[in-house]
């Protein structure tokens, strides 16, 4: 690539990371459904719920996406912020309610840390496990849910699944969701004409990611996984791609190791290059540096609403180490970061 650009939404990938055969990640249950995105996914286990197994309330912790918590209050459920971020997860067991119509969101943070569980007997146990995809098989949860886009290069869509094969609700057609399928993907492949330099404008395929993000944000209820996008996850070979995101997070560790007390996790399931500042200055030094570099960063996530969540948040920042990078991109991304973190103020 001529453009070389690193972090920010996916392009579309080549087909050197398509499946050579009929071996779908998902295939070998029957009992996955697909939504637009993870939190529909979320809004139609709970709409489920709540009409056929009377859910009456459900749990989740004040560190999450906001909109999310926001879009549920629609439903016929009450829903229970209880404090909680990646630095404490230790929970106050008799703060919840323990029965089969209470529902517990047990959140994977970023791909290495959740919550104690086991010690529930009848809550319904809902794991959301958008930052580890590898982890959905192995989960002895009620329900599993995740948003895929995350990890994955597909436009948008999130999936629902039950270890003990539970009934789970299916999507509803929608055309506006259609369409941000679309958008999306003309943003994706527009993006990989720009990095191959045979795309000009920038701006362009950004205002189709923009246009697709704002049609999502609108778009939270009970949405199937439109075709486009079905039809792009099913050609992936989303072990392979996951695998590279393994390795190459492996790789820039060991470029990092003089740099340890910055990282976060050293989990190889870790999501990507998860970085821990002393401080809101600091951490916002790093990031613009970083930009200066065409490297871009993320917040997980941004907008807390709680003192000491938005401490947390304000510390943090995400790298990704994805299937789009070579060593040699890693070691470029990892040696501007270190100059970065030197240059930074205490």
């Amino acid at each position: 690539m001529i453009n070389k650009e690193f972090g920010s939404d996916f392009h579309s990938c080549d087909e050197g990371f398509f499946l050579s055969k009929k071996n779908f990640f998902f295939s070998d249950s029957k009992n996955f459904s697909y939504f637009l995105s993870g939190r529909s996914a979320l809004y139609a286990l709970l709409k489920h719920g709540i009409k056929n197994s009377v859910w009456t309330k459900v749990y989740i912790p004040s560190y999450y996406c906001q909109d999310v918590i926001e879009n549920l209050s629609e439903l016929n459920i009450q829903v229970i912020v209880f404090q909680s971020n990646p630095n404490n997860l230790i929970l106050d067991y008799d703060f919840f309610e323990d029965v089969n119509t209470s529902v517990f969101i047990n959140v994977n943070y970023f791909g290495v840390l959740d919550f104690n569980v086991q010690v529930f007997k009848n809550i319904i146990v809902v794991d959301d496990l958008t930052h580890n995809i590898f982890a959905i098989k192995n989960s002895t949860a009620c329900y599993v849910f995740a948003s895929l886009r995350k990890q994955l290069p597909v436009p948008l869509g999130g999936v629902l699944y039950s270890p003990n094969k539970l009934e789970l609700p299916l999507g509803e057609d929608n055309s506006q969701a259609d369409q941000a399928a679309e958008h999306k993907a003309l943003g994706m492949f527009l993006k990989t004409e720009y990095l191959h330099n045979r795309f000009p404008n920038k701006d362009v395929f950004r205002s189709y990611y923009i246009m697709a993000e704002e049609q999502l944000t609108a778009l939270y209820k009970d949405y199937k996984l439109p075709v486009l996008a079905e039809n792009i996850l099913k050609v992936l070979n989303v072990e392979r791609i996951l695998r590279m995101k393994e390795s190459n997070f492996k790789f820039a560790l060991n470029h990092l190791k003089e740099y340890s007390n910055y990282i976060f996790s050293l989990d190889l399931n870790s999501l990507g290059l998860l970085l821990f500042f002393n401080s809101n200055l600091q951490r916002d030094f790093v990031r613009a540096r970083l930009i200066e570099y065409k490297i871009y960063s993320s917040i997980l996530w941004p907008n807390q609403k709680t003192n000491e969540d938005i401490i947390y948040q304000n510390r943090f920042l995400f790298l990704h180490t994805d299937y789009r990078y070579t060593e040699e991109d890693i070691i470029y991304i990892t040696t501007i970061l270190k100059q970065s973190i030197q240059e930074c103020p205490t």
